[in-house]
């Protein structure tokens, strides 16, 4: 037997069972049932497992004491044990273009990487990308201050769309894939740390820590921009990453300082946020992100979905925040025209 997302659509919302009535996919491609069963039991149990954690932090501006932000937010989300570890560095880099706020500031992941070295006992941390347009980032490097940076703080950067390639099974089924080609560096770490800026993005409504994660998948082996993989779905496809990604510890930081709204998520206008994000549950990060922009994260398909497939949290109640109230950092953001 199989069922198209359409009719699951409109069997999950007879049952009640979707976060907020949401739209999950506007795709009508046959799924099996055992994987809709088995999506459908995850999310079941998650709505009664224990709640995710997430922490926010005030920051007024680039000039402010960042790292004692992300020491704030690292204890008060419980972030991972990461002694001895290896850790990658995720910012998203995705181009640069002048006046525009699309890529995560060099202050932060500067501050992350102190925080990381100094304070959190990790054996060696990489910062690394996998730029989405361009095949060479080093224009992009010296354009955002990434390379000045890197260099004073003696870290390597990896460009995972020319890494060393591994093979990777994906467990959801989401995607209709059964493998993935993804960067050595990121399979072999101890530690993925998810750093993007907090925008609006004309497919999948925003872009946080989730989104962020196309940028490991090697542009050598998909294509610029990666549009093989844009073909299986955004949504399906980063669910899909989220679910198979074999690095064991994984946190975000939600660089939201500046945000971005608009024509996202390279053409955005700026709004002065003043928070930074963080917490192990993607899911859950990128939801409090949502309310912070002024969206409610169940009309979010790509946050519906993922919720209902039981990756995650993202009801209020099953949502531990901490640090500056929400209340006091929510701000109206513009939404990104869709396309």
């Amino acid at each position: 037997m199989r069922i198209s997302r359409r009719a699951l659509l409109r069997l999950t919302l007879a049952g009640g069972i979707v976060a907020g009535g949401a739209v999950i996919f506007k795709q009508t491609e046959d799924v099996g049932f055992d994987k809709w069963l088995r999506w459908m039991a995850r999310g079941q149990a998650a709505r009664f497992a224990m709640g995710s954690r997430v922490a926010l932090a005030g920051v007024p501006s680039y000039e402010a004491d960042i790292r004692a932000a992300i020491r704030a937010i690292w204890r008060d989300a419980q972030g991972p044990d990461l002694r001895g570890a290896r850790v990658v560095v995720k910012p998203n880099l995705v181009d640069f273009v002048a006046g525009r706020p699309c890529y995560t500031m060099p202050q932060v992941t500067g501050a992350l990487i102190d925080f990381l070295r100094d304070e959190a006992g990790v054996r060696s941390v990489v910062a690394a990308e996998g730029v989405t347009f361009r095949r060479d980032p080093h224009a992009i490097l010296i354009d955002t201050g990434y390379r000045d940076l890197l260099q004073q703080k003696d870290v390597e950067f990896v460009d995972l769309n020319y890494d060393d390639l591994v093979k990777i099974p994906l467990r959801g089924g989401y995607a209709k894939m059964d493998s993935l080609f993804m960067a050595r560096t990121v399979v072999e770490a101890d530690a993925l740390i998810s750093v993007p800026k907090l925008k609006t993005h004309h497919w999948t409504r925003i872009s946080a820590s989730l989104k962020n994660l196309f940028g490991i998948v090697p542009g050598a082996k998909y294509g610029f921009p990666k549009n093989t993989l844009h073909f299986h779905g955004i949504d399906a496809f980063v669910a899909e990453l989220w679910d198979s990604l074999p690095t064991p510890n994984r946190f975000a930081l939600v660089d939201g300082i500046v945000g971005s709204q608009g024509d996202g998520p390279l053409l955005g206008t700026p709004v002065a946020s003043g928070v930074l994000i963080g917490g192990s549950d993607f899911l859950a990060v990128d939801a409090t992100a949502a309310r912070v922009m002024g969206f409610e994260p169940a009309n979010i398909e790509i946050l519906a979905f993922m919720a209902w497939a039981g990756l995650g949290q993202i009801d209020t109640h099953k949502i531990q925040l901490s640090g500056t109230p929400l209340d006091a950092l929510r701000r109206d953001y513009e939404p990104a025209p869709q396309v």
